[in-house]
């Protein structure tokens, strides 16, 4: 958890330093039009929203999580600045409106070409004695306390009681020596992290080396 509020912060800084220009880089136009073109939600007509614009306001959002209206505002600003949009933003409702149509698909596509392009431009540092050496481990996230969410997520329920704000269950499979997330599972707290490390079995090839803590031996002792 201390290294995702730790990226999210050094995000925040570039983002307040250089706008959108670094991260244009790594995930260029052409990138996330074709993730959109392979997942079929690319737009079929002209639209303001495009699912790059979409990806970054996204960012933009994450980044500021006191308010949807707040973060749209600054990200927006970036967008101006980077990619030429209008400076007039668009209003919260068209921005979910535009998030919904991009698919699932679209995201594990962007999200996979943004690993390949990490693993081939570090790939050296994710090595131990010639095997990449990964991590599994678990955490719960609170999330909005909106009633959709809480009726799909639960509240997570504990020793000290139920938790007031639903929460989510984050598996991730990161390397060590660098914590960059190669996949992970976000899920409601009834499933376990047992179920979430056979989905991220399924990521792992030869040369792996995979650390787990006692967590997760039953599953090893059953496979």
């Amino acid at each position: 958890m201390s290294t995702i509020v730790s990226y999210r912060a050094h995000a925040a800084v570039l983002l307040q330093h250089f706008g959108l220009a670094p991260f244009r880089q790594i995930l260029t136009p052409a990138d996330i039009l074709g993730a959109a073109l392979a997942s079929g939600c690319a737009p079929k007509r002209r639209r303001v929203l495009v699912p790059e614009t979409v990806v970054w306001l996204m960012l933009g959002v994450a980044l500021h999580t006191s308010s949807m209206v707040q973060g749209l505002a600054l990200a927006w600003g970036w967008l101006a600045a980077s990619c030429g949009v209008a400076r007039d933003r668009v209003s919260e409702e068209a921005f979910v409106q535009a998030r919904q149509r991009l698919k699932l698909g679209f995201w594990r596509r962007l999200w996979r070409m943004l690993a390949g392009k990490y693993e081939r431009r570090f790939g050296a540092q994710l090595l131990w004695k010639g095997l990449r050496l990964l991590a599994v481990d678990g955490t719960h996230l609170d999330l909005p306390n909106v009633p959709t969410v809480a009726a799909y997520f639960g509240r997570h329920r504990s020793q000290k009681g139920v938790s007031r704000a639903p929460q989510a269950r984050l598996v991730a499979l990161c390397s060590v020596l660098t914590g960059f997330c190669f996949d992970f599972v976000f899920s409601s707290p009834r499933f376990s992290e047992q179920l979430a490390l056979r989905h991220l079995i399924r990521r792992l090839r030869a040369g792996d080396l995979v650390l787990l803590d006692r967590g997760f031996f039953s599953l090893c002792r059953d496979t």
